[in-house]
């Protein structure tokens, strides 16, 4: 069996007040061409599929058109979870109407665990789906207190599949989830508040293949056949070397044989160019990609006048200018920290501030209320 992997495509996303509409729908037309040309036995779209719990139509449209073609037109069946960036309940609107396109769309977590079985000639291959689910919402889908960590979430519900899966199937497990030791990027966000966001890859160790889904680069997590696709674009400048594009899996009789990553090329790169403003624009007349996302990173010592109008004069999507002067280091510090702040856990924040102002900490029960809190605040957003 053969199996297309892809993640994160964020669609509707919008960087630096630039939509990237047109260039979600270029890299998901090069998609449909792979799959046309060779039509896998199940395409995995595993979280992220939105990059608002409230799309903008357009990017409805876009996975309305891609989802026409390639499940209706090509008949390829199709499973699909949520993500962190997703709302559950308006991703799969229609889904019991699509699974008799073989069209499988799960946005909310279920008690219950539904695997979808597709067949290839060694037999039946088990595939369990499983959207994105907080801890906070785990403890009410399961009416269980102790649930207090992602990690708890997935234990949950992998002793779950394993306990009913049959014995000597073939499995799939489709998850949206941070596993220890990742390569991150500035564009992902964090996945919990109050307690740790990540799980062991050892949990995940029992299927024939892992498809993972909310890190952007394209990497094993722990296990060959434990994988992360990575997002379809580049979505910040720290993933400008990233080779973005999707995951071909083959199966066999016994399982898991092996794992090909097959780029796909963008309409408009991302990349960091770097040296003097005149050096820059003096290079650009050589530059054959100059409608790509750019960030400037400046060497000039002395204050300049509009650098960006004048980027933008070569660089017409150009999006940002980093001074790395030392005139400016105050402002490339102050850059720096505010990054590290917003990855920061918001009730760690929260306590350290508690801490300034009352000159105390926090007890145990304060740390659970806020961490509660916060995190509802988080679900309810998406």
């Amino acid at each position: 069996m053969r199996i297309i992997h892809t993640a994160d495509w964020h669609l509707g996303r919008i960087l630096h007040n630039v939509s990237l509409l047109e260039d979600q729908q270029h890299i998901l037309e090069q998609l449909k061409s792979e799959i046309e040309r060779n039509p896998p036995s199940a395409l995995i779209i595993a979280g992220d599929i939105y990059d608002k719990a409230i799309p903008p139509e357009g990017a409805v449209r876009l996975l309305e058109s891609f989802i026409n073609y390639v499940g209706g037109n090509l008949a390829v069946p199709i499973i699909m979870i949520s993500g962190n960036h997703d709302s559950g309940p308006r991703l799969s609107f229609a889904s019991k109407l699509l699974e008799k396109a073989k069209v499988h769309i799960i946005g909310k977590a279920s008690v219950e665990i539904q695997p979808i079985i597709l067949s290839d000639k060694y037999g039946e291959v088990f595939f369990y789906p499983q959207p994105y689910l907080s801890p906070i919402a785990a403890r009410s889908l399961y009416q269980d207190s102790e649930i207090l960590t992602h990690q708890d979430v997935i234990q949950r519900q992998v002793a779950h599949i394993i306990e009913q899966h049959p014995k000597g199937k073939r499995s799939v497990l489709i998850i949206h989830e941070f596993v220890i030791g990742g390569e991150v990027s500035d564009s992902e966000r964090q996945l919990s508040v109050g307690g740790t966001s990540h799980i062991e890859a050892n949990i995940l160790s029992q299927f024939d293949y892992v498809a993972m889904g909310h890190l952007h680069q394209a990497q094993r997590a722990g296990y060959d056949h434990v994988r992360y696709s990575g997002s379809l674009l580049k979505y910040s400048f720290s993933e400008v070397k990233h080779n973005k594009g999707i995951t071909e899996v083959t199966l066999d009789d016994q399982g898991f044989v092996s794992s090909l990553h097959t780029p796909l090329k963008p309409a408009r790169d991302m990349r960091i160019v770097k040296g003097t403003l005149t050096e820059i624009l003096e290079q650009a007349h050589l530059d054959t990609q100059r409608e790509d996302f750019i960030r400037a990173e400046l060497e000039d010592k002395e204050g300049l006048h509009e650098p960006m109008r004048r980027l933008k004069e070569m660089y017409p999507n150009a999006l940002e200018i980093k001074h790395l002067s030392k005139t400016n280091q105050n402002a490339a510090q102050t850059e720096t920290s505010f990054q590290e702040l917003q990855k920061q856990d918001i009730s760690e924040l929260f306590a350290e501030f508690y801490q300034n102002i009352c000159a105390e900490e926090l007890n145990e029960e304060q740390h659970k209320l806020v961490a509660d809190v916060v995190e509802q605040l988080t679900s309810d957003s998406h």
